[in-house]
């Protein structure tokens, strides 16, 4: 296992990459949105064709490309891609609790611009967001409390009446590069073209076993040593919660009991030009609970943003998102000390998810934004090659310390014989 960080502009390191040298392609490139005036993220980079024309030309036939994307701006990377030359496969979607509306209060804006300041009449308390660490994780919600002014008359017209919903999901695009002949020659002479359901059933979370170069979630260690499939797990959907979401979703099902019935088969998809059954799971599974049991948790941790940077200086983070100097609220600065100072990272959990759905044993993963690092760790920690690719020479240092953090970590999974 081996992971390799280029510095520079990946519009230049890319095309120094071989041909079909890598095995999936997992990322999240900029959302364009100028997110806390960062020039990376409004640069136009994620939209060019270029650029996903180099990640099609090193991809291998069959191989998959994972990217994020903003929900204002992640059809132009999705048409991108496909203009490149991919196959759009799906949408998955993330869905968290932790996103901040950033929407301009209508009636306080025509006041403002009226230059009318109303008398105090009463305070109220207001739940500002997450505060503290980064938007997914180790950040808790705060409650404020704030002055109420009489609005007026104009404005009592548009009180209550925004600009924005609540951000509660980020789209991930779901592509191929196009298969040389069938998905079972692809997968034969390449090694790609398909997706690990068995690795990434639901349910099986805490089964999971790490060989060199493969990794497995739903799988169990027979007593002859051997790794076998457990297919006890659901099918993987294209929908990812987290613990928030999980427990909002579980309030509203209840608990509900699945009814077991005989495990059939069914045909495989018709575009996979073969006519061999698959299993099929259906409702074979005897359990109960909420619905978040049909979905993935991304369990985020704490310690994830920092873990493996103590060697570092703390960084003063400080900065607004996009708009919301038009929010009129008093949390609109976000202020910490951090080590890793990267604004945007996300939760390791979910990248090995990622990661693991679309790499094939002992496969390399590429990831063209590095950013802070949170695709190669997850990469690492599963057994898998990884190579990134980063602009900004301040985040090198932080990648670099979790990534051989991640190393460690996984060399202590193998000394105690490859499981977790």
């Amino acid at each position: 296992m081996t992971f390799t960080i280029l510095h520079g502009n990946n519009l230049d390191i890319l095309p120094t990459l071989p041909d079909n040298s890598v095995d999936s392609i997992v990322t999240d490139p900029p959302y364009e949105l100028g997110f806390m005036g960062k020039k990376w993220d409004s640069s136009g980079i994620a939209y060019s064709v270029e650029l996903w024309t180099e990640c099609l030309r090193v991809l291998k036939p069959g191989g998959h490309l994972l990217s994020f994307g903003g929900t204002r701006t992640f059809h132009r990377v999705a048409v991108a891609i496909e203009d490149a030359g991919f196959e759009i496969r799906d949408n998955m979607a993330w869905l968290y609790g932790s996103g901040f509306p950033k929407s301009l209060d209508v009636s306080k804006a025509i006041d403002k611009a009226a230059n009318f300041d109303g008398e105090v009449i009463g305070t109220e308390k207001i739940d500002v967001g997450m505060q503290g660490g980064s938007m997914h994780t180790g950040r808790q919600t705060k409650i404020q409390e704030r002055e109420i002014k009489r609005l007026s008359p104009e404005a009592q017209q548009w009180e209550g009446w925004g600009t924005a919903l609540k951000p509660a999901h980020e789209p991930i695009i779901v592509a191929r590069k196009p298969l040389i002949g069938t998905v079972a020659h692809n997968v034969l002479t390449h090694g790609t073209g398909a997706l690990n359901i068995d690795g990434s059933r639901i349910g099986n979370e805490s089964l999971k076993a790490v060989v060199r170069g493969v990794s497995k979630l739903g799988t169990f260690e027979n007593a002859d040593g051997n790794i076998t499939p457990n297919r006890t797990g659901r099918w993987p959907a294209n929908i990812i919660l987290d613990e928030h979401t999980a427990g909002l979703l579980d309030e509203q099902s209840g608990v509900s009991k699945s009814t077991p019935q005989p495990r059939g088969e069914v045909p495989i998809a018709s575009n996979s030009m073969s006519g061999a059954p698959m299993p099929f799971s259906g409702s074979s599974h005897n359990d109960s609970g909420g619905a978040s049991r049909f979905f993935y948790v991304a369990k985020a941790s704490k310690r994830d943003r920092n873990e493996g940077l103590e060697g570092l200086e703390d960084t003063f983070l400080s900065g607004r998102d996009a708009g919301q100097d038009d929010m009129q609220l008093p949390h609109k600065t976000r202020s910490s000390n951090t080590k890793n100072f990267h604004p945007t990272v996300k939760p390791t959990a979910l990248m090995e998810y990622l990661v693991k759905l679309v790499t094939p044993p002992n496969g390399t993963v590429l990831d063209p934004f590095t950013g802070s690092g949170s695709t190669g760790k997850a990469a690492i920690l599963n057994g898998f090659d990884f190579i990134g690719i980063e602009m900004t020479e301040d985040y090198l240092p932080i990648i670099k310390a979790r990534l051989q953090h991640a190393e460690t970590e996984f060399a202590k999974v193998q000394a105690d014989g490859g499981l977790f």
